[in-house]
């Protein structure tokens, strides 16, 4: 009679699989546990190599399953180690759908630099994308941070300090006190007769050159390097930090409101804004001072902030992330509103120079930035209906505006010059292809793309009393290159017609202002946060203690070393020489 044994079972307490001390080769044996030759012809596979994640996985049972472990096991990547399963097919192991480990969170923080007071001598940011506009260029020894204080930007460190556009501009605290909440859509109703708003030129500071009438030539085929600026000075003070208007509101009685172009623009665009931004509205004496905080998003430019596919933002320190798009576009918008002067032709000197401009800066062989400071005045009338005092009268407002350069040929043709930036292009959207043949189309997917941004240009023309609006086609030369660009064409529009096409007016535009400051003028004297809403169409104002967004001291640290910047493949740029087509450290637009 046939007889049959049944094997052992080794047991194996300590951890999966069987013992370690089991061999694993065929043609073994171990005579500790009594294991016969012929049992060891199999694969062994110890779980403790694999991580508690694999384990439990769902597995493919399916042929495909099974094809896939064939393959594996051909190419030596199977269980077992170099042995291979003699079992019919109908006994085949399983494999695992997916082998590879579970993607981890992309984690690294954005490429920031320590700042301080300091305007210290020594090797400048050789990535122009870093930075502040609104601030003094940061500049730094090879070994150190230090320097003779002078300027009052805040630097920041590990990039806490760069603001990340898809995120509250500003975090909001308990302690404050929402006063009041305006719908954005509600904007657009606001009106205020253009013809009674009463104008007057106080006074022009700094230098005005004549426009090149050679960059209206500019075509594709003929394309111009965007040149570097990197010895002049850029500057966006703000309203609290500039001495002129510190004088009109201290001296002149009958001036109300203060502000600058800059911030009004963003007002008047609000409606067609999708990211965060804030204004800082301080209210003294009856008197209005309408200002910016330094290094806030309305320092920078945004870039396809109304496109369907808006930038991502998953990598902050990626070459096309938002903010390093801010960064670069609103470099590109300084160089470009300098390389399009004339420099043959003899500029004019205004009254007073550059305000904020001092020997200091000649000294270090730099210096101010071509372009002229217009301050006017507008009488806003009001509203004969209204129950409130206040807003039945007058109000006086005080504007710092800004004028890049004038036509040849026309003593007050005012220009206002600007340039979009391409940085990826599409087919079917290409300006190197298209802005020739379809100027219409292109312009129109740019209207779509950046409302906010060309919404703030031409509310900005309008206040500075530009009739001409100069818009550049700047493109990267290599799509992984953020640093060298080229100017690919020129148009030229008139301001008026430009609001019209964009669905902009001038008494909207003066009924927006008017009811802003109605509204902050029946809350009692404080300080007051106008904070748009990156989730939604509303803006709220904000009741905040005097002593918020004051001046803090910066802690002067060494800079974080976290490696080059990559470009769009993950490769490390190629160092270039400084000037044309090498790296720039991002202009400053202030800091006094």
């Amino acid at each position: 009679m046939f007889s049959f044994e049944m094997p052992r079972v080794y047991d194996n307490p300590e951890s999966w699989g069987p013992k370690q001390e089991l061999p694993g080769a065929a043609g073994a044996c171990n005579d500790e546990l009594g294991i016969e030759e012929r049992m060891v012809d199999f694969n062994l596979e110890h779980l403790e190599k694999y991580p508690m994640t694999r384990i439990g996985r769902v597995c493919d049972f399916t042929a495909a399953g099974q094809r896939y472990a064939e393959q594996r096991a051909a190419k030596g990547k199977g269980k077992g180690k170099g042995v291979v399963p003699i079992a019919p097919k109908d006994d085949e192991g399983f494999a695992l759908v997916d082998s590879r480990p579970p993607p981890g969170k992309s984690g690294g923080k954005g490429r920031g630099f320590g700042g301080g007071k300091s305007k210290g001598k020594g090797k400048a940011q050789v990535n122009y994308q870093d930075g502040f506009l609104g601030q003094r260029a940061k500049f730094f020894a090879n070994d150190q941070q230090k320097g003779k204080g002078k300027g009052k930007g805040k630097g920041f460190k590990g990039g806490k300090g760069v603001p990340s556009f898809k995120d509250w501009s500003v975090h909001t605290k308990t302690e404050w006190h929402m006063v009041q909440e305006i719908m954005l859509f509600s904007l657009a109703k606001l009106q205020v007769n253009s013809k009674d708003v009463q104008v007057e030129d106080l006074l022009w500071c700094g230098t005005l050159h004549n426009y090149n009438k050679e960059f209206d030539r500019v075509t594709v085929k003929m394309e111009r390097p965007l040149r570097r600026f990197e010895d002049l000075n850029f500057f966006n003070v703000s309203t609290s930090d500039d001495p002129i208007m510190q004088e009109y509101v201290q001296e002149d009685p009958t001036v109300t409101v203060v502000a600058t172009d800059h911030v009004l623009a963003c007002l008047i665009a609000a409606a067609r804004s999708q990211y965060s931004w804030d204004i800082v509205v301080s209210k003294i004496g009856g008197k209005l001072i309408f200002d910016k905080r330094d290094g806030s998003h309305i320092d920078f430019l945004t870039v396809n902030e109304t496109a369907s596919d808006q930038p991502n933002n998953d990598e902050p320190n990626h070459i096309n992330a938002p903010t390093k798009l801010g960064q670069e576009a609103s470099c590109i918008n300084q160089n470009f509103s300098q390389i399009v002067l004339d420099p043959k032709a003899d500029a004019e000197v205004m009254e007073r120079k550059n305000p904020f401009d001092d020997d200091e800066d000649e000294d270090d062989g730099t210096r101010a930035a071509s372009g002229a400071y217009r301050y006017r005045k507008f009488t806003l009338p009001g509203n004969p209906k209204e129950d409130n005092e206040f807003n039945k009268n007058p109000v006086n407002l005080v504007v710092r505006t800004e004028v890049n350069c004038r036509l040849p040929g026309a003593a007050d043709s005012y220009v206002s010059v600007k340039a979009l930036n391409e940085f990826d292009p599409k087919q079917g959207t290409a300006w190197r292809t298209h802005l020739e043949s379809q100027r219409g189309a292109v312009l129109a997917t740019e209207l779509k793309n950046n409302a906010f941004k060309l919404g703030r240009w031409t509310a900005q023309a309008m206040l500075a009393g530009c009739d001409t609006i100069k818009v550049g086609y700047v493109s990267r030369v290599l799509p992984s290159d953020p640093w060298t660009h080229t100017i690919l064409g020129v148009q030229t529009h008139f301001t008026d017609g430009f609001a019209a096409q964009i669905g902009m007016t001038r008494n909207n535009v003066w009924g927006i202002i008017r009811s802003i400051i109605d509204v902050v003028m029946a809350f009692e004297d404080g300080k007051y946060l106008l904070l748009k809403d990156p989730t939604k169409p509303v803006m709220r104002i904000y009741e905040v203690p005097w002593e918020t967004f004051g001046e803090e001291e910066v802690e002067e640290s060494e800079p974080e070393d976290e490696g080059p910047e990559l470009d769009a493949e993950g490769n490390a740029p190629v160092p270039q020489p400084e000037g044309v087509g090498g790296p720039q450290a991002l202009k400053p637009m202030g800091g006094k």
